[in-house]
């Protein structure tokens, strides 16, 4: 079975209102796990007594450069695209078989095996696959028609990949 999801982009407007999902998620994961202990041991200051206030402007200002961060790491990803493409904006096509999915882009093939995708995210927009290694595949949801999109959700279920697809 082929599924193929044509002319999706990637330009600055896509990658800008989806950089958070662009970011590595271990990264995430190590930011929140941080802002949990943050949490904890104010908690305890406040229960101890011991509350300074500066305490409170340390995470707003830790979110502020975790912020500039995932901007620049987007800003950087656009910038690589210009330097080996040399445009602000690129096509490409997916093609889901039966082993993986086939990214087509600039007459340039990559394969990417569903073992290797860690799990699928709906944004709204655009449907997102994070690879294990930190690498992100997506289609727009527009580009796809009702039954591609129950196709490529029954691919995911049937190779047990973690899937939050919401229905169109």
């Amino acid at each position: 079975m082929e599924i193929v999801i044509k002319d999706n982009k990637r330009n600055w407007q896509i990658v800008k209102d989806n950089r958070r999902f662009l970011f590595p998620p271990k990264i995430r994961l190590a930011f929140k796990i941080c802002i949990l202990v943050y949490v904890a041991l104010l908690l305890i200051n406040v229960l101890m007594h011991q509350f300074k206030l500066w305490m409170v402007f340390v995470l707003p200002m830790a979110i502020i450069i975790l912020e500039v961060q995932i901007y620049y790491f987007a800003k950087k990803t656009i910038n690589l695209q210009k330097e080996i493409f040399k445009k602000e904006e690129i096509s490409f096509d997916l093609v889901f078989l039966d082993e993986g999915i086939d990214m087509i882009q600039e007459s340039q093939h990559t394969f990417i095996e569903y073992k290797t995708i860690k799990e699928v995210i709906d944004t709204g927009t655009l449907i997102m696959m994070l690879t294990k290694a930190g690498a992100v595949l997506y289609f727009e949801k527009k580009n796809a028609t009702k039954s591609q999109y129950e196709g490529i959700r029954k691919i995911f279920e049937k190779k047990n990949i973690l899937c939050k697809m919401k229905n169109i």
